[in-house]
């Protein structure tokens, strides 16, 4: 098909999908609510998947020398120690591509250097969008508007793109809140190129080197939904939480400045049933938000950002191209979502005979089972 086309929100797939548009001679325009895009945000890992998905877009070498790999995983419980250490060296052979662990906020300014400055526009929240006819107009909070043939709502979560085709879809709390943050620090050097997960009763605490001497942290905690934290008590209650951790988690929280430190309630919704309707289609969390616990949020818009671009381009009409990109995308997003929102769950047991049967479970599976399972998230067949 030809024709124009609006991508609501600047984020990693909104942005991914303007540059895999703009390579099958597509003139996108992206709207980003934002007054700027900035480097802001904590850490990201780009799995292998995504990276592969970068590299048919030649932005594989570019996300690479910004970030830092990661060749192994290592999870421990707090208290009983490793559980499991995965060799993902695997995956570069296989796939041609390691983990990279990254700052959110450079991963963006590279898909926006890519996707050019010429056609994002900050500053500009989209609050509804109507189809008339064969034309989508797409309105702002600041009472503009515009029109296109084609939209496609990279907004997040809380989507407004959402809400105007599908309005209704009850977001669900996961019960659990989780804090991120990035610092100049140098790790161990038994934790270089390792992606660490530590588990307690009802919290853990993660960490990663990004790359230019900063590393990336992040805890969460069971803890009602919408709970803050009064300013200057953040860091001490997180203090307190990464007491029991073993080091380097107490010296990364103790050392990390309050205003540096993200909370977020992590929530998703229940796979639904579809991510068009006319001439709009949903990409990454606005059709298929996950919580974070397989790494993979980020990585999954990617992938609907490569096949939408791909679908519109080889397809006679926006519908047409629309079904495709769900034949193609929904079986993979839904597992995902599904096993992440599982996955939360187990790490957060509570009950020590119940943490204790989890551990020697982990304990005893093959590292070859959670390569398959890992290489099955990695592999891409479009």
């Amino acid at each position: 098909m030809t024709g124009d086309v609006v991508i609501v929100g600047g984020g990693i797939g909104g942005l991914t999908a303007a540059i895999a548009l703009r390579q099958r001679g597509f003139a996108p325009r992206v709207y980003e609510a934002a007054p700027e895009l900035r480097e802001v945000g904590a850490g990201i890992w780009v799995p292998p998947n995504a990276m592969q998905v970068l590299a048919r877009l030649g932005l594989a070498d570019a996300v690479s020398r910004v970030g830092s790999p990661i060749r192994a995983a290592e999870l421990r419980d707090a208290r009983a120690g490793v559980l499991q250490r995965a060799d993902l060296s695997f995956a570069e052979r296989e796939f041609g591509h390691a983990t990279v662990a990254i700052h959110r906020g450079r991963f963006q300014r590279v898909l926006a250097e890519h996707a050019g400055a010429d056609i994002i526009r900050t500053g500009a929240q989209c609050t509804a969008v109507e189809q008339r006819g064969e034309r989508v107009v797409i309105r702002f909070a600041d009472g503009g508007e515009t029109e296109a043939d084609v939209v496609i709502g990279a907004d997040g979560l809380r989507s407004a793109v959402r809400e105007s085709i599908f309005p209704g879809v009850p977001l669900r709390y996961s019960g659990q809140t989780s804090y991120r943050a990035t610092l100049d620090h140098a790790l161990p050097p038994e934790l270089d190129g390792v992606g660490w997960e530590v588990w307690s009763a009802g919290a853990r605490f993660g960490l990663s080197a990004i790359g230019h001497g900063e590393v990336y942290w992040y805890a969460t905690m069971d803890a009602p939904a919408g709970g803050g934290d009064p300013a200057g008590t953040l860091r001490g209650r997180l203090q307190a939480l990464a007491a029991p951790f073993p080091a380097p988690i107490p010296a990364l929280v103790a050392a990390t400045d309050e205003s540096r430190i993200t909370r977020t309630d992590l929530s998703d919704f229940a796979p639904i049933e579809r991510w068009h309707r006319g001439r709009v289609a949903l990409l990454g969390d606005a059709a298929h938000a996950t919580t974070p616990n397989l790494g993979q949020g980020g990585a999954q818009a990617v992938e609907d950002a490569w096949v939408l671009a791909d679908r519109l381009a080889a397809s006679a009409t926006p519908e047409a191209a629309f079904a495709e990109y769900e034949r193609i995308r929904m079986p993979r997003a839904r597992m995902v979502v599904n096993t992440s929102w599982r996955f939360g769950k187990i790490v957060h047991l509570s009950n020590p005979l119940a943490r204790g049967a989890r551990n020697l479970l982990l304990r005893l599976t093959p590292e070859s089972v959670g390569r398959r399972q890992s290489a099955a998230l990695y592999r891409i067949d479009y």
